[in-house]
């Protein structure tokens, strides 16, 4: 009997157990803009055959991807610095499994600092309004949690409506002399009745009437987590369970809930990541506001 040398056996093993190839030189990671936090980004995966299969995860955690290799990368507004691994693995119709990387260098970014103003009664609620307020805010958290879906997102994003930006994204609030928690979102000034229309394809998730903070609350589930907001809405114009393309009207500016003047605060999150919503993709390079 032949005795094949250590060398080769540990390849052997090696082969059988990956199973995968590395990517050649046309296989690569495409992200519409660097990614830094409180931002969400395109990925695409192109080059592949229809039918392939895609899974992918930064830093070890999963990113849901689109049977056409696309998916929303988030980081969170209070994401560390340092370096992050993107790894999508690429299973075609035939053939082995195919390993993308991409390490991405997450920059440093600061907030502004704003001061508000705003009455006792908003600011400190009395009991029963802190109990009204904490099964309000439980009832946006469980849209959060949804996964899956129909996916609304991979044509990009539009501003839902024309307006001074009086609130930016991640500002430090200081209310009546208090600091309090950073807003995660932008603040559209608008006029009372203007329509706020629907920035990208996606499905009416929750109809929140007279919120206690938040005023008439519309949520918008865009599929694989992605999730916006529109708070201190007039009225509504959509239902519950609706699918809406882009452009729908869901209602129109408003001062309900905690708003000392009528605006739209519109928020975005992506998988639990709290993002700007002037730098999602389509928006990002038109407007430059929300950031330093």
């Amino acid at each position: 009997m032949m005795h094949r040398p250590t060398w080769w056996l540990a390849i052997l093993l090696a082969t059988q157990m990956l199973g995968a190839k590395v990517a050649s030189s046309n296989e690569s990671l495409h992200l519409s803009a660097p990614l830094q936090p409180g931002m969400a980004v395109m990925v695409s995966v192109p080059g592949f055959p229809h039918g392939s299969r895609f899974e992918g995860s930064l830093a070890g955690n999963p990113v849901p991807f689109t049977a056409d290799g696309q998916a929303l990368l988030a980081l969170d507004m209070e994401a560390k610095t340092g370096t992050l691994l993107l790894e999508v693995r690429v299973q075609p119709p035939s053939g082995k499994t195919v390993i993308l990387r991409k390490n991405l260098q997450i920059p440093k970014r600061s907030y502004h600092v704003e001061t508000l103003t705003l009455p006792v009664n908003k600011v400190n609620p009395n009991p029963e309004d802190t109990a009204r307020a904490a099964r309000e805010t439980a009832s946006i958290l469980a849209v959060y949690q949804r996964r899956g879906g129909r996916v609304g997102f991979v044509d990009g994003f539009r501003i839902p409506v024309t307006g001074r930006f009086s609130g930016v994204f991640g500002s430090r609030r200081q209310i009546n002399g208090q600091m309090r928690n950073p807003h995660n979102g932008v603040d559209i000034a608008a006029l009372e009745g203007t329509p706020v229309m629907a920035p990208a394809p996606g499905t009416v998730a929750l109809l929140g009437k007279n919120y206690f903070f938040t005023g008439n609350t519309l949520l918008l589930d865009h599929g694989d987590g992605v999730i916006s907001l529109y708070a201190h809405l007039h009225d509504f114009r959509v239902a519950e369970g609706e699918w809406l393309p882009a452009g729908t009207v869901l209602g129109t500016v408003g001062k309900t809930g905690r708003a000392t003047g009528p605006h739209l605060h519109w928020g975005f999150l992506v998988r639990g990541a709290r993002v700007d919503p002037l730098l999602l993709p389509g928006i990002l390079g038109t407007v430059n506001a929300g950031q330093n």
